[in-house]
C-alpha cells in the first residue's frame, strides 16, 4: 500500500458499531484452483472451497506477491458475504483478507488446518 493511501485510510477511517461488524460473514477457505487473468498482470482467479459443497470465486490483486502453484491448497481467511462484484469482468463473490504494505502482501491464514467454512469470530 502506497503512503498516500495509508494517510488516506488513517484519515477517513471511523469506528464501525459491533452491530455492522457483526454482519460481516467471515469464514476460512482453501484455495482449490488458481488462475491468471487474461490481459491483467496483477490479478489471479481463485476458486474457494468453504465446505459443503459450496466453492465461490475471488478475484485478487495478489499476481506480483504470490503465482498460482504458491496458492493451491492453502487456507486463508474470506469476507464471504459481500454482494458479488464485476473485476476485469469477472464475477467476485468472496474478499480475502490480506495484510499489504510498501512491499508486501500476506494473507491472512489460520495457524492450523481447519475444517473448511470455519467460522471466525
Amino acid at each position: 500500500m502506497s503512503q498516500e493511501r495509508l494517510k488516506k485510510v488513517n484519515a477517513t477511517s471511523k469506528s464501525v458499531s459491533y452491530e455492522e461488524f457483526s454482519k460481516m460473514d467471515l469464514r476460512i477457505g482453501k484455495i482449490v484452483k488458481v488462475e491468471k487473468v487474461q490481459g491483467s498482470s496483477n490479478l489471479l482467479k481463485l476458486s474457494i472451497d468453504l465446505g459443503d459443497n459450496q466453492t465461490k470465486t475471488a478475484v485478487a490483486g495478489i499476481a506480483k506477491h504470490y503465482s498460482p502453484e504458491q496458492l493451491v491448497g492453502q487456507q486463508l481467511a474470506i469476507i464471504a458475504n459481500l454482494e458479488p462484484r464485476k473485476i476485469f469482468g469477472m464475477q467476485s463473490e468472496v474478499m480475502i483478507l490480506a495484510a499489504q504494505d510498501e512491499k508486501n502482501v500476506v494473507l491472512l491464514q489460520p495457524e492450523k488446518p481447519i475444517k473448511n467454512g470455519a467460522e471466525i469470530s
